[in-house]
């Protein structure tokens, strides 16, 4: 259930790459300017207009860090008032030259993007990578103090410090002598946990192991608790959850108490708190917060390091190469490196010491091991984005235009961010509590803000102003070729003849049921990746098509000229030629194959209600096989049964969701090093094919990217071969406007899950 949760509702908490876009489906001379870097001192104007937007949100953490921040609402805080030194586009491309300007085009719209950085990468012949980065040289921050390189090296350093327990990964890229660095020293609190309970560090006094197992388990306590008390409230009755008990199963433990859950979860997964570890199963407080909390006024003696051996003096790959430019130099490529290059731009002189900064003397403004100057500033932060923060009171983080900002001081002086249930949200813009709110889609939502245009009850009108976005994912149906196969021979032309046979049936009724479970709330999708990364095919591109549209002779089954019930007739009789080509004898005279024996099953985690979108598309396309001798049972199972079956590679169909990442490498999923319950399990398909190994692989080494969508497109069209996977639809998030307050014509076009409603919030008005 807990994997059923995430994929759900798991929020990947990055910093998000705010910059400016300017429409250029217009005539060259109409292009927007770039932004130009000038020489001039003098105190710049704010907006100074008294107006003000007022945005609703969920419950903050309070760790308003760029370093630190732990929710997504904090990280919406954060990214207004902190500035990344790179840009992306609407798919989550990085801009490579955001200071001249870089134009792409968008759902056929071209846009240019402008941000404080560029990078070029440089691959050397030995296999190692330079990421040579630029700043622009009139970048300052809120307090009016010119920012440099110097401020992009120290907030780099805070994050691969050896004690560093924020979000940031960037530690774990081969940066070259990253290793070193970290070596030969631990926070007190890891050299505790590498000891184990039953043992003393020589690095820790006994009397701090006794303390830091009591806190650390009164903590794991409170977190099983918090998991529990989640699932209680978010689902309750409707999947059975009456009690600690039956709580704690759907999260996939036996356990009538926190104790007992916490002493399973230490079996599963040791001491390990990360974020690959324990916290894995994170609800809505992670471990380290509950820990954190029982450490109390001792938690910063924890959190600082103490030396274990020897490590070297900087990083040998961070360096810098100007005022205003530094080298990442790393030993290895990585496809997905450049998103981390978005450093975040950080005021040393705030965060740090400038008189402890000297980069030619390894000296990075703060004591290696002890990150406490960081961390005192996570209430009072300061840095170079389009917003200053003032403060955070009775639930509401109030935000100031920033007159220093590098694309000008923003036209709404005011942003407030408050506090809020979901159910509310809605309604406070009706009621002009709120402005903007992004609540969460479903039919009570639609018909709250239909209810609330009186004068059109559409999503539009005049007091309400509805933005569907796509959400980062999508829902399919897949298949197990291991287990659907002829001859025990998986990737045979017959076992893939057979398994498509399944797939164009199942794809017909997409259109209908989805639309008809969905309405507006999501879409068909033809391609398995997500409609919102920049790898995805688009209709205009060559060769696209639709998901199992051809017959096994390869002729496309559909006109546009057809009825819904022509479609399907059509469909059938091309499931007919694949299963002929997969072997089975038809019968001419009845119809039906006569030699089709086996019951194929489909799983569908809709816990016996029939509540969900793959049911009706299975339960239709059973129908019509069993038309024509085909069985396929449609087993509406509870989360707990459909995810086991899926993790122990016993189901041979299924329906499920995955929430995708900014890059689209399909190394997890679909590479046979993870198939057959091997490396990690995630390639339930059992897809094994070493064309898509290739391509998976050479996908990872180009820094192209638009020689990698080619290849990524051609590795889908070999899982589409396999016959293993069939993309359902992408449902769709939300965003809500006040159309009598909010101007709605400076909203940012073609809004996406990187390009969200702030992403020019430095033109965004109210009326």
């Amino acid at each position: 259930m807990k994997k059923l949760l995430a994929l759900l509702l798991a929020v990947v908490m990055v910093l998000s790459l705010v910059a400016c876009a300017g429409d250029n489906n217009t005539d060259a001379s109409d292009a927007t300017e770039a932004p130009v870097a000038t020489d001039e001192t003098t105190e710049p104007d704010a907006s100074g207009n008294g107006t003000k937007i007022v945005y609703a949100t969920a419950t903050f953490g309070q760790k308003f860090s760029p370093f630190f921040a732990t929710t997504a609402y904090d990280q919406d805080v954060v990214n207004l008032f902190t500035g990344g030194l790179l840009a992306a586009d609407r798919g989550g491309a990085i801009i490579e030259n955001g200071i001249e300007g870089e134009t792409v085009t968008y759902n056929g719209t071209d846009y240019t993007y402008y941000g404080m950085g560029n990078v070029e990468v440089v691959q050397n012949d030995d296999g190692s990578v330079d990421y040579n980065l630029t700043m622009r040289e009139d970048v300052k921050f809120s307090d009016g103090t010119p920012a440099t390189i110097d401020d992009v090296i120290f907030g780099i350093y805070v994050q691969c410090d050896p004690t560093y327990d924020g979000a940031a990964t960037i530690y774990a890229l081969p940066i070259e002598g990253m290793e070193d660095y970290r070596s030969g020293m631990e926070s007190l609190t890891n050299v505790i946990l590498a000891a184990g309970p039953d043992a003393v560090s020589e690095f820790a006094t006994d009397e701090q192991t006794s303390y830091f197992w009591a806190a650390l388990d009164a903590a794991g306590n409170k977190f099983c608790q918090s998991i529990v008390d989640y699932v209680l409230a978010e689902y309750g009755e409707d999947y059975g959850a009456v009690d600690f008990a039956t709580s704690a199963e759907l999260w996939g433990y036996a356990a009538e108490d926190s104790a007992t859950m916490w002493a399973q979860m230490i079996e599963n997964y040791g001491y390990d708190l990360s974020d690959n570890g324990i916290n894995l199963e994170v609800a809505d407080t992670s471990i380290s917060e509950f820990l954190t909390q029982e450490l109390g006024d001792r938690a910063e003696e924890f959190a600082k390091g103490v030396e274990t051996g020897a490590s070297a003096a900087n990083i040998a790959g961070i360096i810098k190469t100007g005022d205003y430019s530094m080298t990442v130099h790393m030993t290895s490529f990585d496809a997905t490196a450049i998103y981390n290059m978005n450093f975040i731009v950080a005021p040393l002189h705030w965060y740090g010491d400038p008189a402890m900064y000297d980069y030619d003397n390894n000296m990075f403004g703060f004591t290696k091991g002890d990150l406490s100057t960081v961390k005192a500033k996570t209430a009072d932060p300061l840095g170079c984005g389009p917003y200053v923060f003032e403060g955070y009171e009775n639930g509401v983080v109030t935000l100031k235009a920033n007159p220093y900002y590098f694309l000008g001081a923003p036209v709404t002086e005011t942003i407030l961010f408050q506090e809020a249930s979901d159910s509310d949200f809605v309604p406070g813009i009706i009621t002009g509590t709120f402005d903007i709110a992004t609540p969460s889609i479903s039919e009570d939502t639609l018909k709250a803000i239909q209810d609330g245009n009186k004068d059109t009850a559409d999503l539009v009108g005049d007091t309400l102003t509805t933005y569907l976005v796509d959400y980062r994912g999508y829902g399919y149906i897949g298949i197990n070729a291991d287990l659907v196969n002829i001859d025990g021979d998986p990737g045979s032309d017959a076992s893939k003849a057979l398994r498509k046979g399944f797939m164009t049936m199942f794809a017909v009724y997409r259109d209908t049921v989805i639309n008809s479970y969905y309405g507006d709330r999501a879409s068909v999708i033809q391609y398995p990746i997500s409609n919102t990364s920049w790898a995805a095919p688009q209709p205009a591109d060559e060769g696209y098509r639709l998901a199992y549209s051809v017959d096994a002779e390869g002729n496309s089954i559909y006109t546009d000229a057809m009825t819904d019930q022509d479609k399907y007739e059509a469909a059938l009789q091309a499931a007919i030629s694949w299963f002929k080509a997969a072997g089975f004898t038809f019968d001419e005279a009845t119809g039906k194959f006569t030699d089709a024996v086996d019951t194929y099953e489909v799983l569908i985690p809709g816990d016996g209600k029939q509540d969900h979108p793959a049911y009706g598309v299975a339960s239709e396309a059973s129908k019509a096989l069993e038309s024509i001798g085909i069985t396929l049972q449609v087993n509406d199972v509870g989360s707990s049964t459909w995810n086991n079956a899926l993790e122990a590679n016993t189901a041979m169909m299924w329906a499920a969701a995955w929430q995708s990442t900014v890059d689209p490498d399909m190394t997890q999923v679909y590479h046979s090093e993870n198939a057959h319950g091997q490396g990690t399990n995630s390639n339930h398909y059992s897809v094994d094919d070493a064309a898509l190994d290739a391509l998976i692989v050479e996908g990872r080494g180009s820094a192209d990217t638009e020689y990698r969508k080619s290849v990524y497109k051609s590795a889908m069209e070999i899982i589409m071969d396999w016959g293993c996977e069939l993309p359902l639809y992408q449902r769709k998030d939300c965003i809500v406007t006040s159309s009598i307050r909010i101007n709605n014509d400076t909203m940012p076009k073609d809004l996406t899950p990187y390009w969200g409603w702030y992403a020019e919030i430095e033109t965004l008005a109210t009326k």
